[in-house]
């Protein structure tokens, strides 16, 4: 099965209600995420490390789906932020992306995970007034200023 070749009434499965734990082995060989089903067990399913790449884009992916679904549906929850997790950044860099269509945003959790964004140009503007505002107020997001997202 590809990614978004299929349509959730055509998928069978058990129900996950709520991810309750991961880590990783010993040798950093396997990544590990405890779900909880819909009966109230947990059940751990180990992924090679490997694959974790293509598991965050197949998530990705269906989470972009499932995301303009929901703002088709209710275009309030797009600007309350579509319920974000936020994740500390330890550190940032910037590079162009290919052909010069954009940057390319490294950052690194506070978990030492490398991410990697790109934005295109139509958005660095708008980006970085947004920065600059927070900057400029001396306030962060967390406590108490404009949500940005």
């Amino acid at each position: 099965m590809g990614i978004g070749k299929s349509k959730m009434a055509d998928i069978r499965g058990v129900k996950v209600t709520d991810l309750t734990g991961s880590g990783s082995s010993d040798d950093g060989g396997h990544i590990w995420i405890t779900h909880r089903l819909g009966d109230g067990s947990e059940y751990p399913l180990v992924y090679p490390y490997e694959a974790i790449g293509y598991l965050i884009t197949v998530l990705t992916d269906a989470a972009r789906s499932a995301s303009r679904r929901r703002v088709a549906r209710n275009p309030q929850e797009a600007t309350e932020g579509l319920n974000s997790n936020v994740i500390p950044v330890e550190e940032v860099r910037v590079g162009t992306s290919p052909e010069n269509s954009g940057a390319i945003l490294h950052l690194t959790t506070a978990d030492n995970i490398p991410i990697a964004v790109e934005l295109p140009v139509a958005l660095l503007g708008e980006v970085a007034d947004q920065l600059r505002r927070v900057l400029e107020s001396g306030r962060s997001v967390g406590d108490g200023g404009r949500r940005l997202h």
